[in-house]
């Protein structure tokens, strides 16, 4: 019977149609026809669209939403209900319905238009669900009328609601506004209307500041600041919300303390704020993150105690005691330049406020703080040598500290095995895998299956979704091989799906495939020689006697994958080359071995090997000419805007082959991948650390803005922690892009990079500084955020102090190009650790730049003694301009 209902409908769709179906059924049978039509209706969803899917849709929608009680209507069954519907729901008299509305737009805002049809025409309740309100601001604006024109009955009510629900995401008035037409904005949409009268202006104005008190998050609380500005309220409109101002000076929004700030202003000016009401609400202003604002408090804060009686005075003197704690130097002079100004000897309520706060005082100013105080006299800066680190070079990479454990029986194997699936970021726990299925993979003992089988299932369903993380997935295809039946690894491996690779994961993956196809082959094979590859330290390095070990040991020839990765593995030998080379005759795999001792530098002669492995042999003796990486920013314009790339080049350009994987490290550039893939492939080539930088770093500053979601930028900041790592030439320059980053992931780690790496001689502040120094004039970092990085890395210790500071005068040098405009917060940064290091600037040449710029009055007290540019010509000889001296006036003639 229901079908015989239904079709009829589908065969002829129409809302006319629907509604008459709708008359012939009592409510208890539209009941029994409800899960005909919600099946029905999720098949139209499945099907191809046509021409004839839309009103086929929309009618059985209008059919399911009477057919199917409102608790269980699901949101995509109800994406094509018409407007219309409150017009059937009357003519039906439907019961049950009064919270059809509020669980509409609990489900879909988009349907905020029928559940407001729905309460007008009394068949539901009024939704008390924020998205009631939001849903208006569904309509695209665009090319759709806004619903303040469309419906004056908007104009009544819902409207005023958007002034007190914040929204989210894209439902909000900010992000409505942010991508439509100046002229088509809700902004403007209100102007109009206010201007035409069909809005209150007072109680437009009342709504924004209402919702300026609700402290909305900072982009939507944004646009209600604009807008009070963009109504430009008269003074006897501000003068009518006199008290409110007050209370928004302590917003947590920027926008708002300023809007606020400058009204409180022009109150003040007109009609002074009593001190009880302004001092109070200025209070938190003082210590707001932007220092306009708290500069602006201190001067309202100077003018109110110039104008109070003595008491109130000493009141404010005690709150502008409470600037010297705000994180920006030009805060604190603002705020110590006031309070001498308003008492030339500090009284002892105020000279004790002050010296609670003097150690938080910035070091520049410290010592005139201490002087008003009485505390010191200013002394003049003395010079301090830079004392060595106290751990000087990079630590041995084969120390014991850093060995891998390799898994020892089977249950751990098990366990690794089920970590690795869930996250495979860490490399060497992936090789610990590799190594084990290579050396236990052939023991099966009887409780083997009921072990193995959660890890069978959980393989499974990760190999069945081929386009997840690309190291996890092939995880999960080598635990399936391990785990079939004897002689079937190879064809297991062959039957999972093929996962589509970017350009990046193009490059060593297919290197990791060689080594799965090995490994099967091994399982089918029955052999347990385990892995020559298998790194015996952290960061991927073997030692040269370990892998000797490994080669002596086996019962087997080792493929040509793993003795690749091997070799591109190995550690520098601790034996010393003059040493006689060790004999090899009569040992099993000679030439395997002839050919690792030549690669570390052992053997004497060339041994007989694939032209492969002789090209890894020999980049590790250093017989192939090296790479030198040098890089170039280049500008680009487009419409207003002008981007800044970053191009390396190397020379001699590297002729790789597929086996030599150093080659191929230094020949190709990728970024954009995840984690596990960026930490794994630095293990490769652990001494070619230089390469794999080099082949990041382009695709690391394109995205210094987190312009997109590139999680395994982070993965490459990591490698600079390495204890045995030697910072060169392209790893500080990941360094510096690092320090410049946006995303507080990747300068985080930076900073920790850089900390240790100058504390341990792994890096020296000169060379830091000269890299700094050729990319500050690019345009490509941003000096704020070299400001932000470089002060928590001088506040390691005293020594880092110094060392930072040497870094930014060598970065600090006269170039063909303009000073980049955010400069002065890094000169800034010098002038304080100068002071707090009691130390004056060393670098002539930094001196010389910064003798001809704006910085030159605060920083001349510590110039050097020295200078190679000649001094500037004393001011009786400074010539001015024609224009200049014709408009000054002759002496009158005595």
């Amino acid at each position: 019977m229901s079908a015989s209902l239904l079709d009829p409908l589908l065969a002829a769709p129409g809302l006319d149609a629907s509604t008459a179906l709708l008359e012939r059924l009592s409510h208890a049978e539209r009941r029994k026809l409800g899960a005909e039509v919600s099946s029905r209706l999720k098949a139209l969803h499945d099907e191809p669209y046509s021409q004839t899917l839309p009103p086929r849709l929309q009618a059985l929608t209008l059919v399911y939403f009477f057919c199917v009680p409102p608790s269980e209507w699901k949101r995509t069954h109800l994406s094509r209900l018409p407007e219309e519907t409150a017009q059937v729901a009357v003519k039906l008299k439907a019961p049950g319905l009064e919270d059809a509305a509020e669980r509409l737009v609990e489900l879909n805002p988009a349907l905020g238009a029928v559940a407001r049809h729905l309460v007008r025409a009394g068949v539901s309740r009024r939704p008390s669900h924020d998205n009631y309100i939001l849903s208006l601001l569904q309509v695209d604006v665009r090319f759709s009328p806004n619903p303040l024109d469309a419906d004056p009955r908007v104009r009544e009510d819902e409207v005023w609601h958007l002034f007190e629900v914040e929204g989210g995401g894209e439902l909000s008035l900010a992000a409505r506004d942010k991508y439509t037409p100046d002229d088509k904005t809700w902004a403007q949409t209100f102007l109009r209307h206010m201007r035409q009268g069909t809005l209150d202006r007072a109680r437009l104005l009342d709504a924004t500041l209402g919702a300026l008190e609700r402290d909305f998050a900072a982009f939507r609380a944004g646009w209600f600041s604009r807008f009070h500005q963009s109504m430009e309220p008269t003074h006897e409109e501000l003068e009518r919300h006199r008290e409110r101002y007050p209370r928004l000076l302590g917003s947590t929004i920027p926008a708002t303390v300023s809007l606020a700030l400058d009204v409180v202003d022009t109150l003040d000016e007109r009609r002074p704020f009593p001190e009880s009401t302004l001092r109070p609400a200025l209070e938190p202003v003082l210590l707001a993150r932007h220092k306009a604002a708290a500069q602006q408090a201190t001067k309202r804060l100077l003018a109110l105690a110039g104008r109070e009686t003595p008491d109130a005075r000493q009141r404010v003197l005690l709150t502008l005691c409470m600037g010297l704690a705000h994180e920006e130097v030009d805060v604190q002079k603002a705020v110590f330049k006031a309070l001498t100004s308003l008492a030339s000897v500090p009284e002892a309520p105020l000279r004790a406020a002050v010296e609670e706060r003097v150690e938080g005082v910035a070091a520049s100013l410290r010592k005139q703080v201490q002087a008003w105080l009485g505390a010191v006299r200013e002394t003049p800066a003395k010079a301090a040598p830079i004392e060595p680190p106290s751990n000087t070079g990079p630590a041995s990479p084969c120390e014991p500290r850093f060995a891998v454990a390799p898994i020892e029986d089977l249950d751990s194997l098990i366990a690794a095995f089920s970590a690795g699936l869930e996250d495979a970021s860490d490399p060497m726990e992936l090789e610990r895998i590799l190594d084990g299925v290579a050396r236990l993979g052939k023991q099966r003992p009887e409780d083997f299956a009921r072990k193995t089988s959660a890890l069978g299932k959980r393989a499974k369903k990760s190999c069945a979704k081929p386009y997840q993380e690309p190291l996890a997935f092939r995880l999960a295809g080598l635990a399936l091989a391990w785990l079939a039946p004897h002689g079937q690894a190879v064809a297991t491996l062959r039957e999972l799906a093929k996962t589509l690779l970017s350009p990046a994961h193009e490059v060593f993956l297919p290197l990791l495939d060689e080594r799965l196809k090995d490994l099967a082959r091994a399982l089918d094979a029955g052999h347990t020689d385990g892995l020559l590859s298998f790194p015996s330290h952290q960061g991927g390095w073997i030692a040269p006697e370990r892998l000797v070990e490994r080669v002596l040991a086996r019962a087997t020839e080792p493929t040509h994958t793993d003795l690749c990765i091997a070799l591109s593995r190995l550690a520098p030998a601790e034996e010393s080359r003059t040493a006689p080379p060790p004999s090899r005759k009569g040992q099993p795999h000679a030439e395997t071995l002839k050919l690792i001792d030549w690669a570390s530098g052992l053997g004497r002669t060339e041994p007989r090997a694939p032209e492969e492995l002789l090209a890894v042999a020999r980049r590790l003796r250093g017989d192939t000419e090296p790479s030198i990486h040098t890089f170039t920013v280049k500008a680009r314009r487009s419409g207003e805007y002008t981007f800044h790339h970053l191009h390396l080049s190397t020379e001699p350009k590297p002729k790789a082959t597929r086996g030599d994987l150093p080659g191929r490290m230094l020949s190709v550039k990728y970024g954009g991948v995840d984690k596990p893939y960026a930490r794994w492939t630095a293990t490769l080539w652990p001494s070619g650390m230089e390469a794999y930088f080099a082949s990041r770093a382009e695709g690391l500053a394109e995205n210094l803005d987190w312009f997109e979601a590139s999680w395994g930028n982070a993965a490459c900041y990591e490698q600079l922690l390495h204890p045995w790592l030697h910072l060169g030439p392209m790893a500080r320059l990941v360094l510096a892009l690092g320090l410049a980053a946006k995303k507080p992931g990747e300068s985080g780690v930076s900073v920790d990079a850089a900390i240790a790496a100058l504390e341990t001689g792994r890096l020296s502040a000169q060379e830091l500084g000269a890299t700094m120094g050729e990319l500050r004039t690019t345009g490509l970092v941003k000096l704020k955020r070299w400001t932000t990085t470089l002060t928590r890395v001088a506040s390691a210790s005293e020594q880092h102090a110094r060392q930072v500071a040497v870094a930014i005068q060598r970065a600090l040098r006269k170039s063909p190009h303009a000073a980049p405009r955010d400069e002065g917060s890094l000169v800034k940064l010098l002038l304080e650790l100068l002071s707090q290091t009691e130390t004056r600037l060393e670098d002539t040449e930094a001196w010389d730049y910064l003798r001809d710029t704006p910085h030159r009055k605060s920083l001349e007290a510590l110039a050097p003694t020295t200078s190679s540019a000649a001094p500037p010509p004393p001011s009786a000889a400074r010539r001015t301009t024609p224009r200049r001296a014709a408009r000054r006036p002759r002496p009158a003639a005595r």
